[in-house]
C-alpha cells in the first residue's frame, strides 16, 4: 500500500460518522420532547386540581370564586364573596377552604401557602382574610397534626378589616335609636334585643370562632339591665 493510500485510510478512520451525529441529535430532541410532555402533563394536573377546588367551593355556596397561582405558582390566591355575617359562617369558610387546599396538596400541587380573602358582596371591599401554610397541611397529611389543630392554626391567621368600621356604624345607629326612644327604662327589653342583633351582624370580626359566646353573654347582661330599669 502506498503512502497516499495509508493517509486516505487514516483520514477515513478518524472522520465523524454523519449517521452518529444524526442519532445524537435525535436523542437530544427526544429528551427535550419528553421533558416538555412531562411539564405539560404536570401543568394540566395542576389545572385540573385547581378546577376541582373551585368547583367544590362553588357547590358549597361560595360565589365569585377566583383562584390564581402567583409568585411562579408558589402562592395560591383565593378570593370569594363572604357567605354570611356570622362567626359560624367564618368558621365554615375556613374549614371548607382548608379542606380544598389540603386536597390540592395531596394531589401533588407544589405550593407554599394559600392566601384567602372574603369580599363584601355588595361593593367588593375586603372583609377579612386568612392564610393556610402548605407546611401545616403536609404535617396533617403525614399524621403529625390533627385536623382541629390545623384549623386552629389557620384561624389564628384570621384578620378582619371590617370590624372597626362596622362597630362604629353600629354604635352610631345605637345612639340614634337611643335618642329617638327617650324612654330607655320602658324599652329596656327592646334595646337589649337590638344589641343582640348588632352582635350577630358583627360576627365577621377578628378571632372569629371565639367571640360568639362573649357577645351573647354581654347582650344578655345588657338585656337584664334593661328589665331591671324597666321595673
Amino acid at each position: 500500500m502506498s503512502g497516499t493510500a495509508i493517509l486516505i485510510v487514516a483520514g477515513c478512520s478518524t472522520a465523524e460518522n454523519p449517521e452518529d451525529e444524526e442519532s445524537e441529535e435525535n436523542d437530544e430532541t427526544d429528551t427535550r420532547s419528553e421533558s416538555a410532555d412531562d411539564d405539560t402533563a404536570s401543568d394540566q394536573a395542576d389545572d385540573d386540581s385547581l378546577a376541582a377546588f373551585r368547583a367544590t367551593l362553588e357547590s358549597a355556596g361560595f360565589e365569585q370564586v377566583t383562584l390564581e397561582p402567583v409568585d411562579d405558582g408558589a402562592v395560591l390566591e383565593l378570593g370569594y364573596d363572604a357567605t354570611g355575617t356570622t362567626e359560624a359562617d367564618v368558621a365554615s369558610e375556613i374549614e371548607l377552604v382548608t379542606d380544598g387546599y389540603t386536597t390540592t396538596i395531596e394531589d401533588g400541587l407544589v405550593s407554599t401557602r394559600l392566601e384567602a380573602a372574603a369580599y363584601r358582596p355588595d361593593d367588593g371591599t375586603v372583609l377579612d382574610y386568612f392564610t393556610v401554610e402548605a407546611s401545616w397541611v403536609e404535617d396533617y397529611l403525614s399524621g403529625g397534626l390533627e385536623w382541629r389543630e390545623l384549623l386552629t392554626r389557620v384561624a389564628e391567621t384570621f384578620v378582619s378589616l371590617a370590624s372597626e368600621g362596622d362597630g362604629a356604624e353600629a354604635d352610631s345607629n345605637g345612639e340614634e335609636d337611643g335618642g329617638a326612644d327617650g324612654d330607655g327604662d320602658e324599652d329596656g327589653g327592646a334595646d337589649g334585643n337590638s344589641e343582640d342583633d348588632e352582635g350577630d351582624a358583627d360576627g365577621r370580626s377578628e378571632n372569629g370562632a371565639s367571640e360568639t359566646d362573649s357577645d351573647d353573654d354581654e347582650s344578655g347582661g345588657e338585656a337584664d339591665g334593661g328589665d331591671e330599669d324597666g321595673s
